[in-house]
């Protein structure tokens, strides 16, 4: 042990990320680093945080030894002890290799956060060893390999460079690296050269050192010594302990034994160059050539790719739910496919919810079927950490396979953020399986989660891929009968099917009926059958109705109704009167009308007592409100004001009423507050959020679905009717808010 090493019991422990591009010697130098330091006396811990897993290799005989994450893939939890991935090497070096996946596949970074999180958890004390090092793939772009230059792990950093551009171009990204953990501290021991004998190969590294302020520790000239070592399975400090090359190791072991004694006074901030001054100094080229673009009108003219963006992903606004979840809610409406989520386990919660939610509310409120069993049909991959670093492509395909064994042969697989950020091929794990199964439909919808967007997103991504479906099945030409197809339904709505059954009862009047639900509650055959329908009739105006008309009108030839499914009597009556028009059956619409119009008016009748020159404020999404304007106007009463409310499915809006009503967009919480106070109306109509008890006001959620039909609107203001009668506010909420 060195005699100026501090008493014993002191804290004297240091560790040593080994930073550096690719192949330029960062593991032959770390256990050369390492052998020499145990020469000292010192105890000493090597980790190869790079999936080559040969960084100790040279310690331990020439031996490659088992790694940390191939433990983990092999042992149980329960089952793991530190004895098994803790190899002891040359000088009593304790020897840990990280490992990684296959090539190409999963995700090395998150393999290094493993080997350090199971470490951890199996006991190891690096308190006991004097030097750690840790020998690190270069790339610090990935959090995973940056993981031991963070404050937790590695107290000093060395760089591993040659003379070459790339090389010192790696260095000077490793800084930039190590500048975001290590804004305000010293974190670097300095440069180590190993040269390539190039021309100029030194004045570019002594040029780069100056201008980071970095010292270069040692320059490792080209030698065959370490070659020769190598054959053997050993070090040039075990083999060559005399020749130059050896004392040169020994010497960037001398630095770290007196940054180890003196610690801060030999380390140095990370001061990164730009680009501009990297080419500049290292290949000292001032003038450099203007960028050209690339003239892309010569692609746009090829592509039939649409490009649709959710409100909140087009604002970069906050993401509403994520877009697994969104496409996963599209592709449960086709009753007889499977769906394969290729995700964790928790992923899938959030949509479940939802849907059985609103199942068990339809059953509850307007006694339609609970749990029409869309659980049964989806799959999970049940992804964990272990998937995470080596991919999940075998366990994608293993469960596609079983759920093909169950019977299905129609089948969505939908990603979430995992299999997006490690790379997994989906399609190439599509096509291997469609090589055995030709009579199956495997259809990937690859949304990534959150990667892609907002539930929106994910709405909007599936009906583009089961768009695809439609043009694919090429029946454009298939003979049009006296049918519609729906589009765009509110299937989260839990008065869906109560309203599509006032629907279908005004069309089968006009003897018209319903070819296809896209997409709510459907079998797949009705995607093939698509183009049969004469007409495309759109649930709404809103943003995703848009968009879906964009995505079918490049694959199907049914043309789009010019009218959204109406809410209310004018609404119902203009929409009757077209569609008969369209089928020529206009005396029919036109007696339907008459009968829907005496009762109509009986209501109002009814409860126009209840609303006459009362005043009302909508406070509301983008969406359609011109069902309530006729509404109130046959009521007598007053619209004071619309204000647009942010929604992160719609943006846009138009109204018969733009010209009779204040409309404000952008229209804020605080200023719906303001404004009720100031305007003092009867009635608040409102979308989210609801009214504060501040507000004082009588307040009604606008519903996400109103119905469909002449008499849908008149049903809402039967239920607002009951609330006019109630006091603003009640006399026991004044005397608490008097109390507090």
């Amino acid at each position: 042990m060195n005699a100026s090493r501090p008493p014993a019991g002191e804290a004297v422990q240091i560790r040593i990320a080994v930073y550096g591009k690719g192949g330029i010697g960062k593991s032959t130098i770390s256990a050369n680093v390492s052998a020499a330091l145990a020469q000292k006396g010192l105890k000493i811990m090597q980790i190869g945080c790079d999936p080559k897993h040969d960084s100790t290799r040279l310690l331990i005989g020439g031996k490659i030894p088992a790694t940390v994450l191939d433990y983990i893939k092999e042992v149980l939890p329960e089952d793991r002890h530190l004895e098994d991935i803790v190899f002891s090497g040359y000088g009593g070096i304790a020897c840990v290799e990280a490992g990684g996946p296959e090539p190409g596949v999963g995700c090395a970074g998150r393999g290094v956060i493993t080997t350090f999180e199971l470490l951890r958890e199996l006991g190891l004390r690096q308190d006991y060893f004097d030097v750690s090092i840790y020998d690190v793939l270069g790339d610090v772009v990935c959090g995973g390999f940056a993981v031991p230059v963070r404050n937790e792990y590695a107290d000093a950093v060395f760089i591993v460079t040659s003379g070459e551009y790339l090389s010192l171009y790696a260095a000077n990204n490793i800084l930039r690296g190590i500048k975001n953990f290590t804004e305000k501290t010293g974190k670097v021991a300095g440069i180590i050269f190993n040269s390539r004998g190039l021309e100029e190969e030194d004045n570019r590294v002594m040029r780069f050192a100056k201008a980071v302020r970095l010292p270069v520790v040692a320059r490792i000239p080209r030698s065959e010594s370490f070659a020769e070592a190598e054959k053997e399975g050993c070090t040039i400090i075990e083999k060559y302990p005399d020749s130059a090359d050896a004392w040169i190791i020994r010497n960037i072991a001398n630095h770290i034994e007196k940054i180890l004694n003196e610690r801060d006074g030999s380390l140095y901030p990370a001061l990164p160059l730009n680009e501009k001054e990297l080419e500049s100094i290292i290949l000292q080229r001032e003038d450099l050539a203007d960028v050209k673009k690339f003239d892309v009108s010569v692609l746009e003219a090829c592509t039939d790719h649409v490009r649709i963006t959710s409100p909140s992903v087009k604002n970069r606004r906050p993401l509403i739910g994520c877009a697994f979840a969104g496409a996963v809610s599209v592709a449960a409406q086709i009753t007889d496919a499977a769906i394969v989520m290729h995700s964790p386990r928790s992923c899938i919660l959030m949509i479940c919810e939802k849907l059985f939610d609103r199942e068990l509310h339809s059953t509850q409120v307007y006694n339609h079927p609970y749990n029409t069993g869309f659980m049964k049909r989806f799959f999970s991959t049940d992804m964990t950490d272990e998937d995470f670093i080596f991919g999940g492509e075998e366990k994608l395909k293993k469960t596609i396979e079983s759920t093909i064994s169950k019977g299905y042969s129609n089948i969505f697989i939908i990603t979430a953020c995992p299999p997006g950020i490690i790379g997994d091929n989906v399609g190439g794990v599509v096509s291997g399986i469609l090589e055995d199964y030709t009579d199956v439909n495997l259809i990937p919808v690859e949304v990534d989660g959150n990667l892609k967007g907002d539930f929106a997103q994910g709405i909007i991504e599936a009906y583009r891929t089961i768009a695809g479906i439609i043009q694919d099945s090429g029946h454009k030409e298939q003979a049009k009968v006296k049918s519609v197809n729906v589009i765009a339904e509110k299937w989260l709505a839990t008065n869906d099917e109560t309203s599509m059954d006032v629907i279908e009862e005004l069309l089968n009047r006009l003897g018209i009926s319903i070819n296809s639900r896209f997409l709510s509650k459907v079998p797949f055959s009705s995607l093939e059958n698509f183009n049969r329908a004469a007409l495309n009739l759109p649930v709404d105006a809103e943003d995703t109705s848009r968009s879906i008309k964009t995505l079918l009108s490049s694959a199907s030839d049914v043309p789009f109704f010019d009218k959204s499914l109406p809410i209310g009597f004018r609404e119902s009556e203009e929409w009757l009167l077209g569609i008969a028009g369209l089928f020529n059956e206009e005396e029919t619409a036109k007696g339907i009308i008459a009968e829907e119009r005496e009762e109509y008016w009986r209501k109002i009748e009814q409860l126009r007592p209840h609303f006459e020159g009362k005043t009302v404020l909508i406070a509301s999404y983008p969406k359609s409100v011109d069902w309530i304007c006729d509404l109130a106007h046959d009521l007598n009463m007053e619209i004071l004001m619309i204000g647009l409310t942010y929604s992160p499915v719609s943006e846009s809006f138009t109204s018969r009423y733009e010209v009779e009503i204040e409309i404000e967009r952008n229209y804020p919480l605080e200023k719906r507050t303001e404004d009720i106070k100031t305007l003092k109306p009867d009635l608040v109509l409102h979308t989210y959020p609801r009214l504060r008890p501040a507000d004082r006001a009588r307040g009604v959620q606008i519903p996400y679905c109103p119905g469909f039909g002449f008499r849908a609107a008149v049903d809402q203001a039967e239920k607002w009717s009951r609330l006019m009668k109630v006091p603003v506010i009640e006399g026991w909420r004044s005397d608490g808010e008097a109390v507090l």
